[in-house]
């Protein structure tokens, strides 16, 4: 029974990265990518939840509004619908993320984007295929007409890699944040991200990212350890936001850290002496992370069943919607707890009801190059910095190596108060 209704909900698990490089076809024409140097009145986007399963923000293409998935774990802006105000070429391009692909011809677009303006935007046009990049399939089918990717560096585009091979051009495939830092070459060129909770009355119903600028009341943030990108090969197109985590750095619902040792193939000075390495990437609904953990943090629960999914080499916990499951991460020396509503999800989406089977949001999952990858439950708990550095392409005076931050935004005992109001309301819990 649960196999059978687990198997609908599969595709949660799997997110929208890992970038691959596709056969191109040449473009005849170069066009100017050069921005608009005027600053922005604010740098700041409300981020927009659905029901814990995908954040997108508003972007304004060619003269119509788009709502649009953010994506750390990728690199080019991809649109699904008609775009007006365009200048085609004659390059087709692909992406494959880790469920699915899109495939089209890149275009270029006046873009608005956080008060800033790029005359002419590379990005994708999907009228091709789109082959159920998100969660729940075909982002149309959900009201999502575009992906914005924000992950690090310029490699991670294929747009760019495409455009810089067959014109000899690294100025017009930029992706929007390479733009975005060009029009001030003196700001630090970082974005940072305040993700909101559903389904829980105490967190704000829309979050916020920034761009060079941070949010109002979480300037510790700037204060805390900058977390070195721990894989910081330049020349990979799978290069992602990534980092170690401290030594013991996970601590389990017993209090107790959890031993696992690093799987990655990345050269051992690069893990840290063992340390495990993490990937943040909004992309992913669920954290995937190494069966041995994910069996740490969950066998214990009273009532936990382990359903494996013939289909896939994934499986999932499915779990009591009334169990209060608590892990904290420990990075650069700060704990950061991940809220108990984050750690057990209704399986599907949606809010947790009486009738609800609920699962572990922990995937079991196995990665050659990387741990884990964090995704969106913990963007939940952490205002999170990612800082470019000398990852951008121009002169800007912003030098550093790139680096991430994290502030915790958790407290236990009002997280557990919101957990129990949460499932009483739900009538899972007794009042």
């Amino acid at each position: 029974m649960f196999a059978s209704l687990l198997l609908n909900v599969l595709v949660i698990t799997c997110g929208i990265s890992s970038i691959i490089h596709a056969a191109r076809l040449p473009l005849h024409e170069r066009r100017s990518g050069h921005s608009d140097r005027r600053a922005p009145a604010s740098s700041s986007v409300s981020v927009a939840n659905f029901e814990n399963i995908n954040y997108h923000v508003d972007i304004n293409v060619g003269g119509n509004v788009y709502s649009t998935l953010i994506d750390t774990g990728s690199g080019d802006l991809w649109i699904f619908a008609n775009v007006s105000n365009t200048s085609p070429t004659d390059l087709l391009d692909e992406i494959e993320y880790a469920i699915g692909s899109v495939e089209g011809h890149i275009y270029h677009a006046p873009l608005s984007f956080a008060g800033y303006n790029i005359p002419a935007q590379a990005f994708g046009k999907s009228s091709i295929e789109v082959q159920d990049i998100s969660t729940y399939g075909d982002p149309r089918a959900q009201g999502y007409t575009a992906l914005l990717g924000l992950g690090p560096g310029v490699n991670g585009s294929t747009i760019y890699t495409t455009i810089n091979t067959f014109l000899d051009d690294n100025i017009t495939g930029l992706p929007v944040m390479q733009n975005i830092f060009g029009q001030n070459m003196t700001s630090e060129n970082y974005i940072s991200f305040l993700l909101p909770r559903a389904f829980d009355t105490e967190s704000p119903t829309s979050g916020e990212m920034t761009i060079s600028e941070l949010i109002p009341g979480r300037e510790a943030i700037a204060d805390q350890k900058k977390l070195p990108l721990t894989y910081l090969d330049t020349t990979d197109p799978d290069l992602h936001w990534n980092t170690v985590m401290d030594l013991d750095g996970i601590i389990g619902p017993d209090g107790n850290p959890i031993i696992i040792e690093t799987q990655t193939t990345l050269p051992s000075p690069v893990t840290g002496n063992g340390r495990l390495v993490g990937v943040f990437d909004t992309g992913f609904t669920f954290a995937q992370v190494p069966a041995a953990l994910a069996s740490a943090i969950y066998s214990g629960v009273d009532g936990a069943q382990l359903v494996p999914i013939t289909s896939s080499s994934q499986d999932l916990w499915v779990i009591p919607c009334d169990a209060e499951v608590n892990v904290t991460f420990v990075i650069g020396g700060q704990n950061i707890l991940i809220h108990p509503l984050d750690m057990v999800s209704a399986a599907g989406g949606g809010p947790v009801n009486d009738t609800s089977i609920c699962i572990g949001t922990g995937s079991n999952t196995a990665s050659s190059v990387f741990d884990m990858i964090l995704g969106t439950p913990f963007f939940r708990n952490a205002y999170v910095l990612f800082d470019y550095g000398n990852l951008t392409v121009g002169t800007s005076t912003d030098q550093r190596a790139p680096f991430i931050q994290l502030l915790s935004t958790t407290n236990a005992i009002d997280a557990h108060n919101d957990f129990v109001r949460a499932r009483t309301d739900a009538g899972v819990l007794g009042s």
